[in-house]
């Protein structure tokens, strides 16, 4: 038997390209079936995994944008001096750091206009950077001026531009003594950033309020309270710290706990939305897996029927000079335009399913929160899965295409 001509120019590949979309065109009503089965399979996984991403993604958000979740509470009372803070301060993981006073002296009596007294206010030290505070909101430029959570400024009823009366007290050689001193709000923190009574203070007025008390100043007047005290702060007992983001929480805290200061952190509620997380990155895997693995069957099994179907169209091309490789070439070239117009119909599906249920889902979100959601790198690794799975299975169909004999086909046909 002579040897059939083995042409696999570019050209004649080209052609075979060609006879490969006529072919689809010509079974459109098999093409559309085949379109239409793996966009369902293929447009419920984005859908699952548009909500894995977009619920993730949304209790990550919630979490970072509670500034309650970054701080590392410290514990007790410490000796913390001025290198301590300049070498955290250093720490990539930081995301803020300021000294605190002693707890006990971390607190004031308030009066108003009509001398209303408010006793024992927390103050808080703050500066640029809080992640308590609002972008937009003004940090404290000296130790005058000062912060008022919501709920402190409707408890003493202070409106803008109305100054405060603080008091601190003290006993001295047994004899009680107060200093007075007039201080100036500059804002008002919203109650969803901090829910509780506190004043938010430059440091420099708790350190004089803290020297004040331990009777390194023999007074505190808003003349004086900008005078040095007697020595050099070196050590304060505590600080606030928070770290840059989620991520950071679990080795700034240990770092500090390496140094034996106690702390105590959010790691709870962050390991939740971890395992959240795990669990449904594993279901939605195994799920994916499935629904890949019987696309490839469905798609693999579909050419390979529609080989056999068309075994004596193959072998006249093989005949007419096609090559083995143009012949192999056109169930790849037939997967991929069936695996790529799926993917459109399944990304159409996908976009309105998505709208659906931000729309109907969303409204329980607090914020600016959504539940379905693919990134453009999410839908890019999606079109390479499904056309890496259509030309699998196209692999089977091009192999039972190879082995067909032409001359055997014809005498059977």
């Amino acid at each position: 038997m002579p040897e059939l001509p083995n042409q696999d120019a570019p050209q004649s590949r080209l052609e075979g390209f060609r006879l490969a979309l006529q072919d689809l065109w010509h079974d459109r009503r098999t093409t559309l079936v085949l379109v239409l089965t793996v966009a369902s399979i293929i447009a419920p996984l984005m859908l699952l995994f548009g909500l894995k991403t977009g619920v993730i993604a949304t209790l990550r958000q919630d979490l970072v944008n509670d500034p309650r979740n970054l701080e590392i509470v410290v514990f007790g009372a410490h000796r913390l001096d001025q290198r301590w803070f300049a070498t955290v301060a250093q720490r990539p993981d930081l995301g803020f750091l300021i000294p605190r006073t002693r707890t006990i002296n971390a607190t004031i009596d308030l009066a108003d206009r009509e001398r209303r007294p408010f006793d024992a206010i927390d103050m808080i030290p703050t500066a640029a950077g809080d992640p308590l505070l609002p972008p937009d909101l003004p940090t404290p430029a000296h130790a005058g001026q000062v912060l008022l959570t919501e709920t402190l400024a409707k408890r003493v009823g202070w409106t803008p531009g109305a100054p405060l009366t603080g008091y601190f007290r003290r006993s001295r050689n047994g004899t009680p003594e107060n200093a007075r001193l007039t201080l100036k709000p500059i804002g008002v923190i919203p109650e969803s950033r901090v829910a509780r009574e506190a004043l938010f203070t430059h440091l420099d007025l708790l350190i004089a309020s803290e020297d004040y008390r331990d009777g390194l100043r023999a007074a505190l007047t808003d003349a004086n309270l900008r005078a040095p005290a007697v020595g050099t702060r070196t050590e304060f007992a505590g600080a606030r710290v928070y770290a840059r983001d989620l991520d950071a929480v679990d080795t700034l805290a240990a770092t500090l706990r390496a140094q034996g200061i106690e702390v105590r952190t959010q790691a709870e509620r962050i390991e939740t939305m971890r395992a959240f997380d795990r669990t449904l990155s594993f279901i939605l895997r195994v799920i994916a897996l499935i629904g890949l693995t019987g696309c490839a069957l469905a798609l693999g099994g579909a050419l390979w029927v529609n080989v056999d179907r068309k075994r004596r169209d193959l072998a006249l091309l093989r005949l007419f000079g096609f090559g083995n490789g143009t012949v192999v070439l056109m169930p790849m070239v037939q997967s991929a335009v069936i695996a790529a117009l799926a993917l459109v119909l399944a990304l159409v599906t996908y976009l309105f399913g998505a709208v659906a249920f931000n729309r109907t889902l969303g409204q329980n979100l607090a914020g600016q929160g959504y539940v379905c959601r693919l990134e453009p790198e999410h839908l890019a690794a999606a079109a390479a899965a499904t056309l890496l799975v259509a030309l699998l299975a196209a692999v089977a169909a091009g192999y039972r295409a190879s082995r067909i004999d032409p001359a055997e086909c014809l005498r059977g046909g």
